[in-house]
């Protein structure tokens, strides 16, 4: 395994070098160039005393003088200069390094005690007005956007485990009280086979919308989508649903918006069922398709002003028994929403006149 040195070690060395390579070529130069002085002026010519007889005058010799001592000398103390240069800089870019990493490894002691049941705590801001305070800010936005994520996933997963436990503790019921009866007619085993279909239809029903509203894979969103053929063909689909409670389903208007085809066909097959689902036998549902927006109008019960601001929300119903009757799971309007979104498009719901809902879905808004 490697082994991890920290930061202000390795500033450190790097100083250490920097230093010494430093005062070496400084060293080498200024006891090159005292050499270069002394062998100037240590070699002088003899002088005549008294009165000796003349010399050739081109005989020398080699006199000590006092800048050989003095260049001795030099050297020693350059060397010495040098060696407190060296250990004074590296002690000083140890102390230095260590004090202005000491925010960053407290952040560092912090991060690591962070985990899934703390992400609502805050890190202290340092204060130090560099780099420090800045990751420090961007790592309590991160946890926060973690914390949230966390909370919706969790609160995600308990209302789905409750949404399948309860057709499955209903089928169990059923079964229980049927095993206690002593004469079961042929016409009880139909009625008990019969709830037991709907149950498992209804999880059928909610495990695909589940695998809906959680599925992340990419899909092509560079396509262009022609709203009116999209829109007919979702109604063909559902025409049997809408002929069973006689429902008129009208489609008018032209566009086109670019995103994925299948994406927004799960959308508005939603919207549309939704507005069969919940409409009045012998009711309508009008379509209405500008360049960047559709409307769905219908004629049914309604949604009440209080409960507009949650209709989009994952597993909320207005009203849970009627959506259990009616075979709704809670998450049809959430996964419109997602696609919506997605597609970089907004929606929202408002009442029709005289009775029923409009649900308005936009493609215009600015990027």
């Amino acid at each position: 395994m490697k082994r991890k040195i920290p930061l202000k070690f390795k500033l450190t060395i790097t100083s250490v070098v920097i230093l010494t390579t430093m005062c070496l070529i400084f060293a080498v130069s200024s006891i090159y160039s005292a050499n270069t002085l002394v062998e100037a002026t240590k070699t002088v010519p003899a002088q005549l005393t008294g009165d000796a007889t003349p010399v050739n005058p081109a005989a020398t010799e080699t006199v000590a003088t006092p800048s050989t001592a003095a260049l001795g000398q030099f050297r020693g103390t350059t060397i010495w200069v040098m060696a407190c240069l060296i250990v004074f800089g590296s002690a000083l870019t140890y102390v230095f390094a260590a004090k202005t990493l000491k925010p960053l490894e407290q952040l560092t002691d912090t991060v690591n005690n962070i985990n899934i049941n703390n992400l609502d705590e805050k890190i202290p801001i340092p204060g130090t007005g560099d780099e420090v305070d800045r990751l420090t800010e961007s790592f309590n936005d991160m946890t926060t956007k973690l914390n949230l994520a966390y909370q919706v996933q969790k609160n995600f997963s308990a209302n789905a485990a409750h949404e399948l436990r309860t057709p499955l503790a209903l089928i169990q019921t059923q079964v229980d009280v049927f095993q206690m009866r002593e004469d079961r007619s042929l016409t009880e085993y139909t009625a008990l086979l019969s709830s037991i279909s709907e149950s498992t239809d209804r999880l059928s029903h909610l495990v695909n919308d589940l695998l809906s509203f959680t599925n992340e894979q990419d899909v092509d969103m560079t396509g262009r989508v022609n709203l009116r053929e999209l829109l007919e063909e979702t109604a063909f689909e559902l025409e049997e649903s809408a002929a069973s409670k006689q429902i008129q389903i009208t489609i008018s208007g032209e566009g086109t918006v670019p995103g994925s085809d299948s994406l927004l066909q799960r959308a508005f097959y939603n919207l549309l069922s939704n507005a069969i689902r919940y409409n009045v036998d012998g009711g309508s549902i009008m379509v209405q398709i500008s360049e960047k927006r559709v409307t769905v109008a219908d004629t049914g019960i309604g949604i009440p002003d209080e409960a507009k601001p949650n209709i989009f929300n994952t597993f909320f119903c207005v009203d849970k028994s009627r959506s259990r009757e009616l075979g709704g799971s809670g998450l049809g309007l959430a996964i419109v929403k997602n696609i919506v979104e997605k597609h970089n498009g907004y929606i929202y719901v408002k009442d029709n006149q005289p009775q029923g809902s409009v649900f308005v879905v936009g493609f215009d808004r600015e990027e």
